[in-house]
């Protein structure tokens, strides 16, 4: 087994009411896996129907990518606006 950090961002954050969780999942576990893991743990956010961007150790993702012991998932939605002053 393997304990990933789960991070949450935005409006993720604020639906699951913690921003960040730790996770066990079985070694040569993948984001895609991981992200399954929080679906069913975690159904109020249901992250398999949203739009969503993935980052393992500060660095976007895709979810082939297998995890290792400690990594962080910073999971965020797509964010829009600035100023175009």
């Amino acid at each position: 087994m393997i304990e990933i950090h789960v991070r949450l961002f935005a409006t993720l954050r604020q639906l699951a009411g913690w921003s960040q969780q730790p996770l066990e999942l079985p070694e040569g576990a993948t984001l895609d896996e991981a992200l399954a893991a929080i679906d069913q743990r975690f159904p109020a956010l249901t992250i398999g129907r949203r739009t969503f961007y993935a980052a393992v150790n500060q660095e976007y993702a895709k979810g082939d990518q297998v995890l290792h012991n400690g990594d962080e998932v910073a999971i965020f939605p797509p964010v829009s606006g600035g100023s175009t002053a």
